[in-house]
């Protein structure tokens, strides 16, 4: 398996100075997905801003993983409320320019 877009968590956890632990705690509610290759857990590059989002959440606000996880749901629920917003304007000025 390719790991170019993968870095090993014990690498993320030492420059994040962040416990494995909290690593864990992010899989094992299913906020986190990992991999193993090799007997090493590796986390997906392309969610590392998404991972930094929620240890930012927990040092800066002290919250715990199931915290993170509400926090997170409704961050998501915000972008895509954002989204239909941004389409539904879209759609109003297309009817305002037709009359």
């Amino acid at each position: 398996m390719e790991t170019d877009q993968l870095i090993a968590a014990d690498k993320f956890c030492t420059y994040y100075n962040v416990e494995y632990t909290f690593v864990e705690s992010l899989e094992e509610i299913g906020l986190l997905e990992t991999i193993f290759v090799k007997e090493t857990q590796f986390i997906h590059i392309p969610e590392l801003h998404k991972i930094e989002r929620m240890l930012r959440l927990h040092d800066d606000l002290a919250i715990n993983a199931e915290g993170i996880g509400a926090v997170h749901t409704l961050l998501d629920q915000m972008e895509l409320m954002k989204l239909e917003i941004i389409n539904l304007k879209n759609k109003l000025r297309f009817y305002e320019e037709r009359h």
